[in-house]
């Protein structure tokens, strides 16, 4: 496997995971039309994966839509429907202006300044908490890892 095929499946992983959230935080809007708005731009999200870069630049507009769900209100862009059409480069000047870049994802580790500013998980973790990076754990609130390994018991 390629590194840029590998940085693609990366992507669909996380696109499909925020859709998942996405579909999950739906409930949270009381208006219909907003549920309405969200799915569309849901879909014209999901259509955008023609290159890298617009992989990433559907990833964050996923990101800030899942914020908005999970608010249970929407906020601009996602407030227009049906969402404007073109590639999602001409609608970049739509996302909050405070977004660090396409390349930041919404990973606690994203804002860690110094090694003492890295949760105590992720200092005593044996990878300097590569794996955990990876994986998408809340800014705050609660996180659980848990692990099931199968020993094989040979009796007779």
């Amino acid at each position: 496997m390629t590194e840029t095929s590998g940085m693609c499946e990366d992507l669909n992983y996380d696109c499909n995971y925020n859709i998942f959230l996405a579909k999950q935080y739906l409930s949270n809007l009381r208006s219909m039309s907003d549920r309405q708005k969200a799915s569309k731009w849901m879909r014209k999200l999901l259509s955008c994966a023609q290159t890298m870069e617009e992989m990433k630049l559907r990833n964050d507009f996923m990101y800030y839509l899942v914020l908005n769900l999970q608010a249970g209100e929407l906020q601009a862009p996602f407030t227009l429907s049906p969402p404007p059409p073109g590639p999602l480069s001409s609608l970049l000047s739509l996302l909050p202006q405070d977004r660090a870049g396409p390349d930041t994802g919404c990973l606690a580790t994203d804002c860690v300044i110094d090694n003492q500013d890295m949760p105590l998980l992720y200092r005593q973790s044996p990878d300097g908490g590569a794996f955990l990076a990876s994986q998408p754990v809340p800014r705050c609130g609660a996180f659980c890892y848990l692990a099931v390994v199968c020993e094989q018991n040979e009796r007779e």
